[in-house]
């Protein structure tokens, strides 16, 4: 059985399509602000509907691409960290 990287899992395979479709320094405010919420407390889910809910005219706009990312976060940040899941994303789509 091959083990695969994460990068190559569905979930990533979708979010490269968005490459190049928003910016990066709105999507890193808004996954910063994601990982500030964590930091003080904040459940993982929560902390996605307050920084979207500040975001939602971005959010609004790229419905599925922030699908996509909030699926990202919630399956993978258990396990590997919302620190290194955020560079991930935008390592991705940079």
């Amino acid at each position: 059985m091959r083990n695969l990287s994460i990068l190559d899992q569905q979930e990533f395979i979708e979010l490269r399509k968005y490459k190049g479709k928003i910016s990066i320094s709105t999507l890193s405010k808004i996954l910063d602000e994601i990982q500030e919420n964590i930091e003080h407390g904040t459940t993982l889910k929560s902390a996605i509907i307050f920084a979207y809910a500040n975001s939602i005219d971005e959010i609004t706009k790229n419905k599925d691409l922030f699908t996509i990312i909030s699926t990202i976060i919630e399956k993978y940040s258990p396990k590997l960290g919302i620190e290194n899941i955020n560079e991930l994303i935008l390592n991705t789509l940079s």
